[in-house]
């Protein structure tokens, strides 16, 4: 089992108090809003934080449960706020009618992680809904006697924690806006209406033995080099099957990249897979870029030279990632083997 869940009274509040400190800190600014809805809202005071994009609320006053509401954007003063996701423990025990859980890893890491409760008031919205559509890291928890599966947000402790948080916050948003329209996977997928979305972002699959702090890190590094190459004036995509690509002016595929935080040589291996895969149905002048946080062994680099797949390695200053090769060239060279099929 990778997770187990903490359900100690007196470790639930300890990593409760870390939960909000690290969000607390980026807060800029506290609102007076009603919060609920429309003839249900009471009066409350969130906190806006400008860098992450979305407003907390934090409920200390239940003696059962630690509440804590988040939601999308800028609130207007004495506005009616709905909730977009809300992350509630239990104060102690196990109770799985919330949401949020602090479980801990073989490393003795605390992650906070979600079982995918998301409320709303809203026909077609729930569990179901979430589990079909997000992305993300997700694990096998020992829950007391049972086994769950849950999705992993982050490490607590990381100084990304926020980071993450925001980004599922985010993503919850987006894809409870899928139960007021469900558009066909067609209609998404055409490529006059290609974007970058947020909610494509992470992978979607269990993963039981990989670190699943790196992990709970690609959906920044995809998001980072989204912002990094739009930068420099491409116009950058991503799909529900494909981290991130580049279209040329005709809405082709230019540039193909897949991000793995895992440099174990299996977890290369499998990037390296997953791209020439991806990749069958492309032009043969498309380049392959595996995104990784280091440069391998000189081993694995000599047979990558067997293939079009060219690394891009990308590093941490402070929150962000960044992709210093992205400077360069790089976008005027091109491979020998992918010269040699064209």
């Amino acid at each position: 089992m990778y997770l187990k869940i903490i359900d100690d009274p007196e470790a639930v509040g300890k990593h409760c108090k870390q939960f909000v400190r690290q969000l607390r800190s980026r807060s800029r600014e506290k609102i007076s809003v009603r919060l609920g809805h429309m003839g249900a809202s009471s009066l409350s005071h969130v906190l806006w934080s400008p860098e992450l994009g979305i407003w907390m609320s934090f409920d200390k006053n239940r003696a059962e449960r630690f509440n804590h509401a988040f939601g999308v954007g800028r609130p207007l003063p004495d506005s009616v706020l709905s909730t977009a996701c809300e992350i509630n423990f239990p104060a102690g025990g196990i109770d799985r009618r919330m949401g949020g859980v602090f479980a801990r890893d073989r490393k003795g890491q605390i992650f906070v992680a979600h079982r995918g409760k998301i409320g709303g008031g809203r026909k077609g919205i729930g569990k179901s809904l979430f589990e079909n559509h997000y992305r993300g890291v997700w694990s096998l928890m020992e829950d007391g006697e049972q086994e769950s599966v849950v999705a992993v947000i982050g490490a607590v402790k990381s100084h990304r924690f926020p980071r993450q948080l925001a980004h599922f916050v985010l993503k919850v948003d987006q894809i409870k806006s899928l139960a007021a329209y469900a558009p066909s996977p067609q209609v998404t997928l055409s490529f006059p209406d290609t974007s970058f979305r947020e909610e494509w972002t992470g992978s979607k699959q269990y993963e039981f033995f990989r670190d699943m702090a790196g992990l709970c890190d690609q959906a920044l590094v995809v998001r980072d080099l989204y912002q990094a190459l739009k930068a420099k004036g491409y116009r950058v995509a991503n799909d529900p099957f494909r981290d991130l690509f580049i279209l040329d002016g005709t809405g082709r595929i230019m540039s193909l990249f897949h991000i793995q935080t895992d440099m174990r040589p299996a977890a290369l291996q499998s990037g390296v897979a997953q791209l020439l895969l991806q990749s069958l149905n492309l032009p043969h002048r498309t380049r392959l870029f595996l995104v990784i946080p280091a440069c391998p062994e000189p081993g694995f680099r000599q047979r990558l030279q067997k293939t079009t797949v060219e690394i891009l390695v990308y590093q941490w200053q402070g929150e962000e990632a960044s992709f210093p090769e992205l400077e360069t060239n790089w976008d005027r060279e091109a491979p020998a083997a992918a010269q040699d099929m064209t």
